[in-house]
């Protein structure tokens, strides 16, 4: 139940802010909210219905009386899954030079992300790099 909560408190997180150099899997994300914030979920958003960001929004709305721990471990989640989901959507238009120069696909291709694996890190230029690395593809395809 808690995992579910935190499922949907991730999708309505919107903060960008560069916090960490790679970006925490959904899966880590969600595991360190129910860690850090069971006990105020529990006695701030009990009975708050899922989705819509809903549970974000009372986490949010009681911010000066949760746990420094829940606290500081949302801003870290908030931020890190912000800079995921700006990389997933950015990526095309960082990384287009190097798309075309290493993988000669268009940004939406399927074989995209298959294509930057394939080269070297040191062949992509450092935006797009880092770009890709904040997507999360690169370090899911290695745990596949």
């Amino acid at each position: 139940m808690i995992r579910q909560i935190m499922v949907c408190a991730l999708c309505a997180a919107a903060a960008v802010v560069p916090a960490v150099a790679q970006t925490l899997s959904y899966a880590d994300a969600i595991d360190r909210l129910a860690v850090a914030c069971r006990a105020d979920v529990q006695k701030y958003c009990r009975g708050v219905e899922l989705g819509g960001g809903r549970l974000k929004s009372c986490l949010d709305a009681h911010q000066n009386v949760v746990s420094a721990r829940c606290q500081q471990t949302r801003s870290e989640v908030y931020a890190s899954i912000g800079r995921r989901i700006a990389a997933q959507r950015n990526i095309g238009d960082v990384c287009s030079a190097d798309i075309n120069r290493l993988c000669g696909v268009a940004p939406v291709d399927n074989n995209l992300v298959t294509c930057l694996l394939s080269v070297s890190p040191s062949a992509i230029s450092p935006a797009c790099n880092q770009t890709f690395s904040d997507t999360g593809w690169r370090t899911e395809r290695a745990q596949q």
